[in-house]
């Protein structure tokens, strides 16, 4: 065994890299959260100060355990504690209750699900043989799994509806449309942000194009539409057609799910269905943005692990509508982390 090596006198001792040390334990503080997700203990916590034996009955758990999970969660500014030792609640507390309008409830309770959790160890499988990882730990591709289990599928809807509320609230302003115009939104999930831009445009309508559900339950407000005779359904596979008709077609947060290949597919059946004199809006982070940085690498090596897709520049979403026979029209950024491109088939 070597003797450490000396230190000069004068020369400053090594310092522990303390923020890489932090990034290999972050997961420790995510599964934290999600405990305290799980159990409601962000709602509980926003009715008043709560000693950790009223929380323990209030949640079924034991007090010795979960006071240590709790002042963990002190220590990362998760939740608070007065001076009587109670569990508090802090403003950042309120995102993690169900009641707040931009919670992060469901985005826990789906991201760190083990479906999902899991499937990042076979991140390095990936890496040597192609296979997107939640392939190699599940045996299916994501949609496939999320389309035959039910829960999974409400989770991934739950999630997604958040986001779609959030930001769909910032880029409807963005977007104006004549009285009667058809909207399609493409792969639009539960129909939330398609809601939000048909209420923002006053006579229009709307067409949600999306898969078959294993759950038959749409957005409330879409659902209203409905009754309103202002927007309705078509079932299928953009990977197989995608419907004509429409004055605009909306891809909202589509496109990172694949990759370039699958991406050419979803285009060229999208421009065979087009008349000529449609406007087309892609929707999507543009990685390139001065914003985007470690949250858009993130999100990119998420979407690497879980769907094999990824995100992309406003460079190279213009390269690949171009390789498929569009124009690029404009890039508009928004206060939300998505830009919208607008595009239309080349003459």
């Amino acid at each position: 065994m070597s003797a450490p090596a000396e230190v000069s006198p004068g020369q400053p001792a090594a310092v522990p890299p303390f923020k890489l040390m932090a990034q290999i334990a972050a997961y420790r503080t995510s599964q934290c959260i999600r405990v305290l997700v799980e159990l409601g203990i962000p709602a509980l916590l926003e009715q008043g100060a709560r000693p950790v034996a009223e929380l323990a009955i209030a949640t079924g758990t034991q007090p010795q355990p979960l006071d240590r999970v709790l002042n963990h969660l002190v220590n990362e500014d998760v939740i608070g504690r007065d001076d009587q030792g109670r569990y508090t609640a802090l403003p950042v507390t309120a995102y993690l209750a169900p009641e707040h309008p931009q919670s992060l409830r469901n985005w826990v309770a789906c991201e760190l699900d083990p479906l999902l959790w899991r499937s990042w160890e076979s991140l390095t499988d990936q890496l040597r043989c192609g296979t997107t990882a939640f392939d190699l730990t599940h045996g299916s591709a994501f949609f496939d799994w999320h389309a035959q289990d039910s829960a999974a599928q409400k989770r991934f809807d739950d999630q997604m509806n958040g986001a779609s509320r959030g930001i769909g609230a910032v880029v409807v302003r963005e977007l104006d449309f004549a009285p009667g115009t058809t909207l399609m939104d493409v792969g639009g999930g539960n129909g939330s942000f398609l809601a939000q831009l048909l209420e923002k445009n006053p006579g229009t309508e709307g067409l949600l194009f999306e898969l078959p559900r294993s759950i038959e339950a749409y957005d409330p407000q879409f659902e209203q539409m409905r009754q309103q005779n202002r927007a309705d359904i078509a079932k299928g596979s953009f990977f197989e057609t995608v419907p004509g008709g429409a004055d605009i077609y909306l891809f909202s947060r589509v496109f990172h799910d694949f990759n370039d290949d699958a991406a050419r597919i979803i285009l060229n059946n999208t421009k065979r269905a087009l008349a000529g004199n449609e406007r087309l809006f892609l929707i999507d982070m543009m990685a390139n943005d001065a914003n985007a940085g470690a949250r858009g690498s993130s999100q990119d090596i998420f979407m690497l692990t879980q769907l094999g897709g990824r995100e992309r520049t406003a460079e190279e979403f213009s390269h690949l509508l171009a390789e498929t026979g569009f124009e690029t029209l404009s890039v508009t950024p928004t206060a939300s982390p998505v830009s919208i491109l607008e595009f239309r088939a080349a003459d």
